[in-house]
């Protein structure tokens, strides 16, 4: 039995502007900070006197230890928000962020420096809260915009988060950097406190396992839910195949002469190539998200999955690092509207009163993927060749096209939506 929220008196009227202002913000926070640890954790290691041949070692184990927690727990906090509510859930993520960058940024140690990562297993589970409460508070006309707006904060820290990052680790120290990330992150949790407005709304009273469940098994018996996490699987795993293995790429095409942008030292190139593909996302989040919004979103998202598709594949045919980096900004333009869009939609057809536990899982599809592409490319290279394996990981995300075309539904226009209805 589910219990309507009483209140004493009238509830603050939620600005879904506002919102999204504060999830964009909170976003690329986290983005950035977690972009750091990322980038410069075998520096860091380095600092902390850690031998030259261990520091690999210890750079893959400090780079899956929050998901040995973090996996387990996913689908529990959906769920949770649904008898909590969503705000304590978001808040959630954003103090434990605070916290690990402090702790890291004071390690002496690589094992303090595991403590902090271990703790980002509690940090994950909050982007699908999240883009199902803006869903919620977001007019129907501008729901894809809102939620692709918030999508692009990932994406502008993926294009600065590095050259950003580098500049003030240079200055500054490593130290200094993960201590500005705690407090980007600390400024977010105020923020989220002080201004974020959940609506009231009918919380359930099953327990949270019970929750977890039905939402797992809505993932399997609701076929464009089931057809939808599949197809985001599919675009995942192509891509998270190809990420790794793009300075190999890089050091193979660099015999071949460039323009003068693209000569200097692969890291350089490596740096350049991958700020391209982040701005091309940055910019293409919103746009995409807002045609969602004009032409429907499975329209956007067809067009998304189709450029992404074709960006993948081009980047294995390439004979010059001019052509990659081209290649590099079609499909990053798509990618960022494939993950804004699949949400988005999401949100429209997921049941309302299961929405947070279903879009928290909706990003599982490219949490594994993260785990299992690398490992696809890896096997793939060593049958094939590289470039065999680029051809093939980019024909894999392309696939995810047609399969949409013809499995995913025709989601409702806003325009046929009633204010606060977002499900068929």
């Amino acid at each position: 039995m589910a219990k309507a929220l009483t209140r004493k008196e009238e509830p603050r009227a939620t600005d879904w502007r506002l919102t999204t202002a504060l999830f964009l913000f909170t976003g690329l926070a986290e983005s950035l900070a977690f972009g750091h640890f990322q980038a410069f954790t075998p520096l860091y290691l380095r600092e902390l006197h850690v031998p030259a041949g261990q520091i690999p070692a210890w750079t893959g184990f400090l780079g899956m230890i929050g998901f040995v927690l973090g996996l387990p727990l996913l689908p529990l906090w959906g769920p949770l928000a649904e008898r909590v509510g969503r705000k304590p859930i978001i808040v959630r993520s954003a103090v434990i962020e605070a916290f690990m960058f402090v702790i890291a940024s004071r390690a002496g140690s690589p094992y303090a420096l595991a403590v902090a990562r271990f703790l980002s297993g509690f940090v994950l589970g909050n982007t699908g809260v999240m883009l199902a409460l803006q869903a919620e508070v977001s007019p129907p006309r501008r729901v894809g915009l809102a939620i692709a707006l918030v999508s692009s904060g990932p994406s502008i820290a993926i294009a600065a988060g590095p050259l950003l990052g580098g500049v003030i680790a240079s200055d500054f120290g490593l130290r200094s950097l993960f201590l500005v990330d705690a407090g980007l992150t600390a400024l977010s949790a105020v923020l989220l406190m002080l201004m974020l407005h959940e609506p009231p709304r009918v919380r359930s009273q099953s327990s949270t396992g019970r929750l977890a469940l039905g939402a797992m098994r809505d993932v399997l018996q609701i076929a464009p839910v089931r057809n939808l996490f599949l197809v985001y699987l599919l675009f995942s795993l192509g891509l998270s195949a190809v990420q790794p293995f793009l300075p190999l790429w890089i050091h193979a095409l660099q015999a071949v002469p460039a323009p003068s942008l693209l000569e200097g030292s692969a890291a350089y190139i490596v740096g350049l190539l991958l700020t391209l593909g982040g701005i091309a996302m940055a910019v293409g989040t919103p746009l995409l998200g807002w045609l969602g919004d004009r032409a429907g979103v499975r329209r956007a998202l067809l067009v998304s999955l189709l450029v992404n598709g074709v960006g993948l594949i081009g980047q294995g045919t390439v004979a010059s690092l001019a052509a990659l980096a081209f290649w590099r900004i079609v499909q990053g333009f798509g990618q960022g509207g494939v993950s804004a869009n699949l949400m988005t939609t999401l949100a429209r057809i997921a049941p309302p009163d299961r929405r947070a536990s279903l879009m928290n899982l909706g990003l599982l599809p490219q949490q594994l993927a993260w785990f299992v592409g690398p490992l696809l490319g890896t096997a793939a290279t060593e049958l094939l060749g590289l470039h065999s394996m680029l051809l093939a990981a980019g024909v894999l995300a392309f696939l995810a096209w047609p399969l949409a075309l013809v499995w995913l539904p025709r989601v409702p226009k806003p325009a046929e939506l009633s204010a606060g209805n977002l499900d068929i």
